[in-house]
Parts: structure tokens; sequence; C-alpha cells
């Protein structure tokens, strides 16, 4: 068992440094990588605290370790031609505008199958690589009929990181995040509670305040209605969330938490960034070039604390 784990490490590792060039020169020249590439008014410089199952040494660190990420879902030709659903593969790119890593949907046997039939409700396995192709973390989900559950672990050890669990409601977009404890159990550290059709995910802690987000920024009109390109921006601390959370402003918008999620729950919003895209925005290539639905018109979510009457 133990060869064939490290048989299997080895060939991630070999595909992921594959991947990685190919991708790395995608990233570097992509138009809307370009257009966030200007200085950076957040400081990235303090050091997230170490969680309890990615800590300081942790490959994962490297792409954690940062006040935000922009997500990149790449385009794919077959996609936006011909409607056929390819494996989703990601661009992770820093503040500063430099490659932080990648995600890969894994291929296996049935996936190009399960890809055309179940769509959306797929289930997937999504490797995290380094910006030397080195799989660092794994992002899972089951087939999920109505709500998804994904969860995030240690591509080395096996063990749960953390967890994101969608909600049902009638007209709202709702998901539970938790991360990894000792024993069996998870603990949940944020909720995220925005109305329909909303583009904006803030993540808020038991007190209401925003410790985190998934923001999904609009690529330009043609792009949106003729492809399945995806751009999100994933916030872990109160200074990349300042901006955001300004420009959502109501009356009773809460204020970002003076205190930033540790590399656990970082990995998790990472997890919860995918189960958004796949759950919402990875409809395009179900209908083929042109086919859009109206409401992909970006929407803010005009956050504020859900009242009971929402729950």
């Amino acid at each position: 068992m133990q060869v064939l784990s490290r048989q299997l490490l080895l060939n991630a590792r070999v595909r992921g440094q594959a991947l990685a060039r190919q991708l790395g020169t995608k990233a570097a020249r992509s138009v809307v990588c370009a257009r966030e590439r200007r200085a950076s008014k957040f400081d990235s410089s303090s050091r997230a605290s170490s969680g309890r199952v990615i800590g300081e040494a942790h490959a994962a660190r490297s792409i954690l370790d940062h006040s935000s990420l922009r997500v990149t879902r790449q385009l794919e030709m077959l996609n936006v031609f011909l409607g056929f659903e390819q494996a989703n593969r990601y661009a992770l790119v820093d503040p500063q505008g430099n490659a932080a890593g990648f995600m890969v949907e894994e291929e296996t046997a049935t996936s190009v199958f399960s890809r055309q039939v179940y769509g959306k409700h797929r289930p997937f396995s999504i490797l995290v690589l380094d910006p030397s192709g080195n799989a660092c973390l794994r992002i899972r989900r089951a087939f999920s009929l109505v709500n998804s559950y994904v969860t995030v672990e240690d591509v080395a050890t096996g063990e749960a990181v953390g967890e994101s669990q969608q909600e049902w409601h009638v007209w709202r977009r709702k998901y539970s995040l938790f991360r990894s404890q000792p024993g069996s159990e998870m603990a949940q550290f944020a909720r995220i509670d925005v109305p329909f059709l909303s583009w904006d995910f803030p993540m808020a802690d038991e007190q209401g305040a925003v410790v985190g987000g998934v923001f999904r920024d609009f690529s330009g009109i043609g792009t949106e209605l003729l492809t399945d390109y995806g751009l999100y921006a994933v916030c872990f601390d109160r200074l990349s969330l300042a901006q955001r959370v300004s420009s959502m402003a109501t009356t009773n918008t809460v204020q970002p938490t003076m205190h930033a999620m540790d590399l656990d729950c970082r990995a998790a919003a990472l997890a919860a960034a995918v189960s958004i895209d796949f759950d919402y925005f990875s409809r395009h290539s179900r209908l083929g070039m042109g086919a859009s639905p109206w409401f992909f018109f970006p929407m803010s979510s005009g956050y504020a604390p859900p009242s009971d009457s929402d729950s």
C-alpha cells in the first residue's frame, strides 16, 4: 500500500509539473491577470498562522500564505464551440500578479463520461499544485444531486483539512465552512448566506464578522456570454476584504474581522470557491457557443447579517 501511495504521488507530481509549465505561460499572459497586476495597496507581508494540518513546513503554505488569491478558470475551446465538457483547470495568482499555484481536475476512466452526463453535478477530484507542479492538496466531491459537499485533504497523508457544505434554500445561496479538529469531528468557522443571483460570497463567523470571501469578477460581456471562463477573488484577511466589503456597504453591513483565517481555514475557503464555481458558474458548456442565461450579469450580494426570517 505504501509503494502504491508513493507511485500515485510520483505520477501526480510528474503530471503537475507538466501542467505547471503549460498553465504558467497562460497565467503570465492573461489579460485579466495583467489588469490586476497593478501595485496592491494591501500589505501581504504578515504570515498566516499555522493550522492543525497545514503547518509551517507544509507545501501548501506557499499557496495560501497571501492576503488573497486570484483564481482563473482556464478557457477550453471545446467548451466554447461544441459544448463538450472538459476537465476544469485553474491558475492561482497572488496580489502582486505572480503565479502562486494551479488546480487541475484529475482524469479517471469514467470522468469523461460523467462530465458529459452529470454536468455540474458530477463527482470530481482536483489537485492543488504549487508553482513547481508538486501536488499538496486534493479537493474532492462525490456526485451531487442537490447540495455540494466538498472536502479538502492533504495529498501526502489523506488527512482531512476542511469542508464546504452547501445548504439548500429556495431563494438564497448558502454554505457552511468547517475546519478539522482533533478526532473525527469538524468545527464550523464561517457561513455564507447571500441572496439569489449573487456574485459576492462573504464568509461570516458566528458573531457576524466577515472573515473571508469568494467574489466572482465580471470579465467582459463577450467572455461571459460566449465562454465558460471564470475569474474569482478569494480573500483571506481583513486587508484584502476592506475594498470588497466597503464596495458592498449598506447601513447594516458588518465590518471585516481583525483576525485572519489560519491555513486550514484558507484551504476550506479555496475549496468553497471551487464548489461555488461548479454550482453556479459552470453552465455555459452544457449549451454550446453563445448559450448563456441572462442572469450571468454581475450582481452584488449587498451583504448584511441574515435575519431570522431567511433561515
